[in-house]
């Protein structure tokens, strides 16, 4: 507790800095992919296309790839589950892809969504194992692992 006449001075926090450089590299792998400047949008993309996916996979299925993400990645991919109705009743590609369209409101036309979802795939598949990458790509009904196999 801060008392009278105390002053609060600037420390950083390593884990709270190291998480935000992380979740920053995730964004710029984003961003690269996308050819977009800004990193508003490409966190919006990042939050969409997690949330869609996660609501696609088996609670066990989520809680491996959870366990892989950055700290800050992982709040987000957890923000508003909804466990009991995992995975999606409608598992195709329009589907998902209308639960990614959301989070872009604003941003993107249609065809940026598919964009969109291949860039953050591709960037899961480049920072969390290749091991754990199979087997998400395999929990994941034909239609959307193709957006996978395009990365």
């Amino acid at each position: 507790m801060i008392g009278k006449g105390t002053t609060m001075t600037s420390t950083h926090v390593p884990l709270l800095d190291s998480a935000v450089q992380d979740t920053y590299a995730w964004l710029n792998d984003i961003m690269e992919e996308l050819a977009w400047e800004d990193r508003h949008r490409a966190l919006q993309a990042l939050r969409g296309v997690l949330h869609a996916l996660r609501d696609e996979l088996t609670i066990e299925h989520s809680a491996h790839l959870a366990a892989q993400l950055p700290t800050l990645i992982r709040g987000i991919y957890f923000e508003s589950w909804k466990p009991g109705g995992t995975p999606a009743r409608d598992r195709t590609l329009e589907a998902f892809l209308n639960r990614v369209r959301p989070s872009l409101a604003g941003y993107t036309d249609d065809d940026d969504v598919y964009d969109a979802a291949c860039a953050v795939f591709k960037t899961l598949a480049a920072r969390i194992s290749e091991g754990e990458g199979e087997k998400v790509r395999e929990a994941l009904p034909k239609a959307i692992r193709e957006i996978w196999d395009v990365v």
